[in-house]
This record gives structure tokens, sequence and C-alpha cells, in this order.
């Protein structure tokens, strides 16, 4: 017994000193804006994490703290400030763990690249970036690899950033299901140096751990909707909920959606009356729902919260999802002033930008082309 004793304190005693290990694949970097970004990343342990980052002219070491003390958690969120717009920055990522007082560090990305992010930049003439919807991701078809089919190497090549147009999981039913699903798989092919922005689906608002899903998808607004600008563009990310009435069995009385996208309202309100939007060249809406008066609880609420506020604004398009089929809604269909496009899980959007043209291409996840658009800038 004695012996067995002794057997077990070694191993917990290495167990205990073993050093921290960084979880499913290292960083990935979300909300980059013109002076700001978040570098994102777990820990098997609670421990401090840290992220140095240099650029031309630039160097610091960000850390999040609370009320002065720093934070000891596995899931980080680390802001970075002070940045210029248009740059190319370099970063490393460390975590201590506090008992052992090991630290572990990476400074590159799955590819044995350096970890560089490029700030967003309004003067910047001309970009390209490509679009998601519907994946799905823990559903059966993980193992058709739909995600990594369509994010070929030659298609995310000089892209500026991805955008997600919300459902990429059919539920947030755990951590370590979504991370080994989504995260990793984006984070191994392009995250922790290419950016991508997420329009939160109805099915992103389920799961154990949806109500950590700003964890994991954290903003400078600091909810799930808000708005940028990059070159000519300046982008509208609406979050429109869940479509079923929030009286709905499924959330068992927790669901507040109405109150929610009322006070989303309110915030686009404010949006389309801002500098940035009035003086882009190209206004784009990205949101998983399709807005339409005849649609159900969700969408119908959201078209009502939301409309009022898009059809006085010039809004050059709206992309959504969530409808699993490919169509196309031209003016004075649902809104007055805008149309909008609708596409499905097995198709990708591939965008590029320029002062004369902005042009969507619609391809068929194979690479076909399946639809052109063109809109002229704002007059």
């Amino acid at each position: 017994m004695k012996r067995l004793l002794i057997i077990c304190f070694a191993v917990f005693a290495y167990v205990s000193a073993s050093a921290v290990e960084f979880l499913y694949g290292g960083p990935y970097l979300q909300a980059v804006t013109e002076n700001s970004a978040y570098i994102v990343w777990l820990t098997d342990k609670s421990c401090e994490g840290w992220v140095e980052v240099k650029g031309k002219g630039f160097k610091g070491t960000f850390s999040a703290s609370q009320n002065g003390i720093k934070l000891v958690k596995r899931n980080h969120q680390i802001p970075i400030t002070g940045l210029s717009a248009g740059q190319q920055y370099e970063y490393k990522v460390f975590a201590k763990e506090p008992k052992s007082g090991k630290v572990i560090s990476q400074s590159l990305n799955s590819k044995g690249e350096k970890l560089t992010f490029v700030t967003r930049d309004r003067n910047k003439k001309e970009f390209s970036f490509l679009m998601l919807t519907d994946i799905h991701y823990n559903r059966a078809n993980k193992d058709e690899q739909i995600f990594q089919k369509h994010l070929t190497p030659e298609r995310l090549a000089g892209k500026d950033f991805l955008i997600f147009d919300g459902d990429m999981v059919t539920a947030m039913s755990s951590e370590k299901w979504h991370f080994d699903r989504l995260f990793t798989a984006a984070t191994e092919m392009f995250a922790s140096n290419v950016p991508y922005y997420m329009a939160r689906g109805n099915h992103e608002t389920r799961g154990a751990i949806a109500n950590r899903y700003m964890e994991y998808f954290p903003t400078w607004t600091g909810v799930p909707y808000y708005a940028f600008r990059h070159g000519p563009v300046f982008f509208i990310f609406l979050d429109s909920g869940e479509d079923k009435p929030d009286s709905d069995i499924e959330y068992e009385g927790t669901a507040v959606f109405d109150v929610y996208r009322a006070d989303e309202g309110k915030w686009l309100k404010e949006v389309v009356e801002s500098k940035d939007f009035k003086e882009a060249a190209y206004r784009v809406v990205i949101n998983h729902i399709p807005l339409n008066a005849r649609s159900w609880h969700g969408g119908r609420h959201a078209y009502e919260q939301f409309t009022p506020y898009l059809d006085n604004g010039e809004i050059t398009l709206m992309i959504s999802g969530h409808t699993h089929r490919y169509s196309y809604r031209d003016l004075g269909k649902d809104n007055k002033t805008y149309p909008t496009l609708v596409f499905a899980p097995k198709q990708y959007l591939d965008i590029k930008v320029t002062e004369e043209k902005l042009t969507i291409n619609v391809h068929q996840m194979d690479g076909k082309l399946y639809k052109t658009f063109t809109y002229d800038p704002r007059k």
C-alpha cells in the first residue's frame, strides 16, 4: 500500500508539474479593424496568456485583465490596440501556468510560417474576400469535408479576409466538439494569419455553450452585431437571432430575442447615420436569416426592426443564407431599395471590390461559376 501511494503521488506530481499546452491548433484572428484586433486561443489548463506584437514603428505586449488583475483562464481573447491602418504586424502568443511557472509560446502557424496579420484600411482601392454559409459542421456532413473542399489554398490566396454567414455548426454543443470541427480546421487552413468575420446564425444560438459565443467570436462592440469600413465598402453585420418565437419549447423560457432585436434596431439607426456609412461607395449588409415580412417569427421580427433604417440607407446589397438554397430577391420584392442574395451551403462567394465595381461570383463547391453580379458605386 505504501508503495502504491508513493507511485500515485509521483504520477500526480508529474501531471501537476507538466507544462501547459495549446489546444486546437493555436491562435486565430478575430475582429480585426483599422487600429485593433483580437487574438484567440485555448490552453489545456487555466493560465496567464499574453501576446507580443511588432510592426513598423510599433512594439507592444498585451494581456487580458479585469480591475487591474491579469486573467487566468483557458480561453484567451487578447485585445490588441493602438495599431495603424493597412499595416502588417507579426505576433507571438505566450501562456504561463501559475503553479509551475512554465511558459510556452507559439510564433508560427500550422504551416511553419510566421504569425502575422494586416489591419483594415479604408483607403485601400481594391480587395477580395470569400464567403461561406450554413456548413453545419458538427452534423454528419463533417465527413464530407465540405469546409476543406470550399477553402482550397488556391481560393484563399490573396484574400483580405473571409466571412462566415452563420450556421457554421448545427449547435454550440461543447467546446471540444466545436473546436475539433470548426476552429481547428479554420486555424490550420488560414485563420492564424487571415481573419474571418462571423455573422451569428440561429444555430449558433443553440447548445450548451451558446451563451459563451462571445468568448469564441469577440468583437469591439461586445455583441455579435457590428460594422466596419474597409476600402470603399462599409460592412454591417446583423444578428437576427433565433428563427423561432421566444416562447418556443426549445428554449424553456430563456429566450429574449425580441428585446434583443429591438435593441439592435436602435444601434442600426445610429450606424446608418454615421459619417463612415454615408461616405462609403458601397454598403453591404451581412445577415444570416433573410429579412422577409412573410417568413417565420425571427426573420419577420428582424424585418420589422431593421428594414426601416436599411430601406432609407441606400444599401448596395444584403447577403444571407439560412434557407440552404440559392435565390436572388431583386428590388421591390421584400425590400424597397436593395436586393438580397441568398446562397447555399455547397456554394461559395468570391467577391472582388474596386472603386469602379463590386463583383460577386457565385461558385459551386467544385469551382464552377454559377452566377455573377456587379454593382456600381454610390453616386
